[in-house]
């Protein structure tokens, strides 16, 4: 299964650049660098797991404001292999405001030194100007530790995306990421995504860093909970 999942990246990988080269051609596409910077704070008990985090994202090479956003999490340990999650995120951008509501469902696979994490979920973006879309996202995560102190990640995921005027795959995102573990309470995370977004008249491309830091308060459950982070 695990060997099975890296092929799947791996395809995913080819098919972004193969993609990216086609685009390449197209006059209307370009290259965007963000930045997602992020602090995470997660607790629980037993089978439940809460989480905090405030993010901000910057675009047009770090220049622009994209969003800022606090987003609650709660995940329901049913097993060792399944989690639910449902969430909410109240989002503030330049032009508007957003709530978005979701709900996910995490497979998971844990094996030596090895954790798969499949996320499928569902989310609703309400705005202020009572604007409504509806959205579903996939995204595999592959996880493995290479030392006590340092984890590696592979990432790979779309978001499909549907409005009463337009509906499509809007994102798709794929980059490796290392973790540096301090303690049982202390993880910061450096990613990168390389990825393309649908603005509904072309494709746009974009690398994006990720920084996260996050803080455990909690160091035991009654299962291994799912290691992923807001794609």
């Amino acid at each position: 299964m695990i060997k099975l999942t890296k092929l799947k990246i791996v395809i995913a990988l080819l098919s972004i650049v193969c993609i990216g080269q086609a685009n390449a051609q197209d006059p209307a596409s370009s290259w965007d660098n963000q930045i997602y910077l992020g602090n995470k704070v997660t607790f629980g008990k037993e089978k439940w797991t809460f989480s905090g985090e405030l993010q901000t994202r910057m675009k047009n090479n770090f220049q622009d404001l994209d969003n800022w956003f606090i987003e609650g999490v709660a995940s329901y340990l049913i097993s060792k292999k399944f989690e639910i999650v449902p969430d909410f995120r109240f989002t503030i951008k330049p032009d508007k405001v957003e709530f978005r509501p979701g709900l996910g469902v995490l497979y998971k696979i844990n094996a030596e030194k090895i954790q798969f994490v499949n996320q499928v979920k569902w989310q609703i973006d309400i705005d202020n100007n009572s604007r409504v879309g509806n959205a579903v996202r996939e995204v595999i995560f592959l996880n493995r530790s290479v030392h006590e102190k340092i984890m590696t990640t592979m990432v790979a995921g779309f978001i499909y995306r549907w409005w009463s005027e337009w509906n499509g795959f809007q994102y798709i995102r794929v980059g490796p990421g290392i973790s540096y573990i301090f303690d049982e309470r202390h993880i910061l995370n450096f990613s990168y995504f390389v990825g393309v977004e649908n603005n509904t008249k072309d494709w746009q491309w974009a690398g994006i860093p990720v920084v996260q830091l996050v803080i455990n308060i909690t160091k035991k459950y009654t299962y291994k909970p799912a290691y992923y982070f807001s794609f």
